[in-house]
């Protein structure tokens, strides 16, 4: 039988960190389905915006839930790098001195740093890098084809890619002007441990939307219910 005492105690600790009983419950359910590898991205999807108000404003976990909740709505560190990169491109194509910063707009350690984080509110154990690089990579997978824009208008989408030995969710934008000039750039990367790209120097393309489970001790990634080669 539960200690009377224990329960009053962590009843109290979460009004103090004012979450109601069924969020904790819901977030225990969810933290342990990971743990066990028996979750969907949809899982994911609803985990994130269950942390969502218990993390750090303009942390990685509050800007990607923020980003998978309300999607093409701008907002955030990755509108501000599209703006940047859109900006670089302008002023290179136009002959002008630029400079700028391509990488990733929240690093898979980042990410986990944030997440622990919220998680130790909830009094959950952290999760390792190999769990949380592949919560990251079913965040990647629920942001394929968000639409990116600048300016009111349409310029590119997200899109989920893949090197040997990464999984990219990139930027794929079309300047502006009569060329049409394609530039595709990084938003988010994780180590590859799901599929080949079939080249490791070029960046291979799935042959339609990708899935993500997680099943049988590791995460999966799905096209037409199939795994990529």
């Amino acid at each position: 039988m539960a200690d009377p005492v224990l329960i009053w105690i962590r009843l109290n600790i979460v009004r103090q960190l004012q979450m109601d009983v069924k969020e904790e419950l819901l977030v225990g359910d969810l933290y342990r389905r990971i743990k066990g590898y028996k979750f969907h991205e949809r899982d994911v999807l609803a985990f994130l915006i269950l942390l969502r108000t218990h993390s750090v404003a303009n942390s990685s976990v509050r800007e990607l839930s923020d980003f998978v909740a309300h999607r093409e709505k701008d907002r955030g560190a990755l509108k501000t790098y599209v703006h940047h990169v859109l900006e670089y491109t302008k002023a290179v194509l136009a002959g002008r001195a630029a400079q700028v910063q391509i990488g990733v707009v929240h690093s898979a350690a980042a990410f986990r740093d944030s997440l622990n984080t919220t998680l130790e509110k909830f009094m959950l154990a952290p999760l390792g890098p190999d769990v949380t690089d592949d919560l990251l990579a079913c965040i990647m997978s629920l942001l394929q084809e968000v639409k990116l824009f600048h300016a009111g208008a349409e310029i590119g989408h997200l899109g989920l890619g893949r090197f040997n030995k990464e999984l990219w969710l990139y930027g794929a934008i079309t300047m502006p002007g009569p060329k049409k000039i394609p530039v595709i750039f990084p938003a988010l990367i994780v180590p590859n441990k799901y599929c080949s790209s079939g080249e490791e120097k070029k960046l291979g393309a799935f042959s339609g939307l990708v899935e993500a489970r997680g099943t049988k001790g590791r995460l999966r990634l799905y096209v037409d219910s199939k795994e990529p080669a």
